[in-house]
């Protein structure tokens, strides 16, 4: 303020409520009812103008709760106008102290001051909000699909995620779907649609690298028992005189994404019409529909399989990131002793975890720091043991060990996948069986 606030009784009918941060007031009939009982007890703050109306900086909530009681005069504190952007500030500590702002409005506040020309530096000191918090918000408040989904009831983070996928319309409804239907399955089903697109973008770039050197790219892959189509690996092929084929005479290629990334099949595109002969026979017959159905599952949950473990990954480094142990900690330390070798040589995944350099030095440092809590780096070794226990098969296998890890996890807070919770509810079913890696390729 410019000047000394004075204190005045003055009906609530007259004054001018200014914009808020607070979109919605929350009346509450009991706040009402407390307000004709007892009036206002805490003054509202206020500023006067040239022309003499009085408008209202904090407080609106109890300006409109009055005018609601018909209260005839309320205590207001009447000072300068203060500045625009110190103004929003206030309000927002204000309100908060209150009653909690939703990331809506403290969102919006943000963007007024942005719009100010406030930075975020400036903005996340004046409101106390972290800096990435503040740019996030800009962010989601610049895009309107993410603004809208974020007036609607989304979370900040959940908004941001909108935000991220806001080109891709059937993306953005089901994870607008998801947000309000299942919102333990969000950020499973986002991590899945950054995987799928990073795929779909090496895919898309292999596909053009192949065809500008002349090469037709293959939409099945021929190496498949049941594929009827003209071409052929060039590792099947042969001369009519015996001699194997080399990459240089492949004129076709098939492009996917396996288990450890893209992989490139080179082939010819009519073997037949070269007049190359080719090895052994394709099984008579075709899949049926049950096994059609039962690959399209296994090439599903194995990659359901791999962005849950970006995401659960994400959960640990939280976890682990907490001031103290979380419930039941030494217990599941003891418990997981015996999986301990699963965890030699995998360092650089517990320096991952802890948030660490992945280096060895960096690793070490981190381990003699004086804060560092031995504890704290014990825990992640034994987090280590389990991931490193899990693959994109593990939902078949259900070994006893993934199912209590999956269930301290889940005990800790975290929100399993739809394929994770097939390892949760499926004890009966547990199995020894090695099962192949089922490194199936995505189509390019």
């Amino acid at each position: 303020m410019n000047a000394t606030p004075t204190l005045e009784l003055l009906d609530p009918t007259t004054l001018t409520v200014d914009t808020n941060v607070r979109k919605e007031a929350g009346l509450t009939k009991e706040f009402v009812a407390s307000i004709k009982e007892h009036g206002v007890l805490v003054p509202v703050v206020a500023h006067r103008t040239e022309d003499g109306t009085v408008h209202v900086l904090m407080g609106q909530r109890r300006t409109l709760g009055a005018v609601e009681a018909g209260a005839a005069t309320i205590p207001v504190l009447v000072g300068a106008s203060p500045e625009e952007a110190e103004r929003l500030a206030t309000q927002v500590v204000e309100n908060d102290h209150r009653s909690a702002l939703t990331d809506s409005d403290r969102a919006e506040a943000f963007h007024q001051m942005a719009l100010l020309g406030v930075s975020a530096n400036v903005i996340a000191r004046k409101m106390g909000a972290k800096k990435a918090v503040v740019e996030t918000a800009l962010k989601v408040k610049a895009n309107a699909t993410a603004a809208q989904a974020l007036d609607q009831g989304l979370t900040l983070e959940q908004s941001a995620v909108i935000e991220e996928f806001a080109d891709d319309a059937d993306a953005v409804a089901t994870l607008e779907r998801l947000a309000t239907e299942n919102p333990g399955n969000f950020a499973h089903r986002a991590q899945r649609l950054r995987d799928e697109r990073k795929n779909n973008a090496l895919l898309a770039e292999a596909c053009a690298e192949a065809a500008a050197k002349g090469l037709t790219v293959l939409e099945q892959d021929p190496s498949y028992y049941d594929y009827k189509g003209p071409a052929a690996l060039i590792s099947t092929l042969t001369t009519p005189e015996g001699e194997r084929l080399s990459e240089t005479d492949a004129d076709a290629v098939y492009i996917g994404i396996g288990y450890s990334g893209l992989m490139t099949r080179f082939a010819v595109a009519d073997w037949k019409a070269r007049g190359l002969r080719k090895d052994g026979k394709a099984p008579a017959g075709g899949m049926t529909d049950e096994e059609k159905a039962a690959r399209r599952e296994v090439i599903e949950n194995n990659k359901a399989m791999d962005s849950a473990e970006v995401v659960r990954r994400e959960f640990v480094k939280t976890l682990l990131a907490r001031k103290a142990l979380p419930k039941n900690a030494q217990k599941f330390i003891a418990h997981a002793s015996y999986i301990l070798t699963k965890a030699l040589n995998k360092t650089e995944l517990t320096a991952e975890l802890l948030g660490t350099g992945t280096g060895y030095g960096e690793f070490t440092a981190y381990v003699d720091k004086p804060t560092t809590k031995p504890e704290t780096v014990t825990l992640a070794t034994m987090i280590t043991a389990y991931e490193a226990n899990i693959d994109r098969t593990s939902w078949r296998t259900r070994y006893s060990d993934t199912r209590y890890y999956l269930t301290q996890l889940t005990a800790w807070g975290y929100e399993p996948s739809d394929v994770e919770k097939i390892i949760l509810t499926d004890p009966e079913t547990e199995t020894e069986e090695t099962t192949e890696s089922a490194d199936e390729p995505e189509a390019a």
